[in-house]
């Protein structure tokens, strides 16, 4: 299948939500990307950080293929060896004790880090940094500040404070700009 078909059947049935590169990626290894022409690229988005380790990693091939032959899902309804054996190793390379929430996006990470800092400040107000995105769910959307993200979707989660990035005097409350 060339670009041209692979290109007009995405455009003929996504959401159109997310802006594309002119280019249909059909395969990768290492850091390099493969379009259906047989061109190579250099992937420098890494998957947005699912594939920060590249693409078809033999070790990461097989243990994919290992796990899928015993058990391809398991959500946190249920306890997992996998996952706990997972969550130690990560536990243990934190230079502090902590509980770890394991989420699916960056943007439900943003969401469980407004919760999580709700919840443990007691205080509504997030501070987020001016040109920053973090998302489309609504918490993250409230928090990137580019109007052409937030405006379809007003009103969003209230008492979000945009400042500049380093802005010590905004940052500390002399005057943020509110986005």
């Amino acid at each position: 299948m060339d670009s041209r078909h692979i290109i007009a059947t995405e455009q003929q049935y996504t959401s159109g939500l997310y802006p594309k590169r002119n280019i249909a990626i059909i395969g990768g290894a290492g850091a390099r990307l493969f379009d259906a022409e047989g061109r190579t690229f250099i992937d420098c988005v890494g998957g947005q950080g699912a594939a920060n380790l590249g693409h078809n990693h033999p070790a990461i091939v097989a243990a994919i293929q290992a796990q899928s032959t015993r058990l391809l899902n398991c959500p946190e309804i249920f306890y997992n060896d996998e996952r706990a054996a997972y969550l130690a190793e990560l536990a243990a390379a934190l230079p502090f004790p902590a509980r770890i929430f394991l989420c699916n996006s960056g943007a439900e990470a943003v969401e469980a880090g407004i919760k999580f800092a709700r919840m443990l400040t007691r205080r509504p107000k997030i501070v987020a940094a001016m040109r920053g995105f973090h998302g489309r769910t609504m918490g993250a959307l409230s928090a990137t500040w580019e109007s052409k993200y937030r405006e379809p979707f007003v009103p969003l989660v209230p008492e979000f404070v945009h400042v500049a990035y380093g802005d010590g005097a905004a940052l500390a409350g002399k005057g943020p700009n509110r986005g």
